[in-house]
């Protein structure tokens, strides 16, 4: 598995552009992921946010224009958790725990 995500991460740097964004969505799931964990990785955990606060670090990450997909397959993989409203967000405590693979 360690060879394949070096393989991946290798893979995964041509998705970004020159200014550090995720300029296209991987296809892949473990590209996916390691993509997710990233954005992932600029939420603070002892923090709760906004959706609009979400949007932004998502928007902020990504040179695509679909800020709703990443934040809800963020969601559904568990790397942030939100209110059944969506009036609060914050970054899952065990996240890093569950994808210590990918770290």
């Amino acid at each position: 598995m360690e060879r394949e995500l070096e393989t991946y991460r290798k893979k995964l740097s041509g998705y970004y552009n020159p200014a550090g964004e995720l300029a296209q969505y991987p296809s892949k799931r473990p590209m996916r992921i390691l993509a997710l964990i990233e954005i992932a990785g600029k939420f603070d955990l002892e923090k709760r946010y906004t959706e609009k606060e979400v949007n932004e670090i998502i928007k902020e990450s990504i040179a695509f224009g679909d800020i709703e997909l990443v934040r809800r397959e963020m969601f559904q993989y568990k790397l942030i958790g939100r209110l059944r409203d969506g009036s609060q967000y914050w970054a899952e405590p065990d996240w890093k725990s569950n994808y210590k693979e990918y770290l």
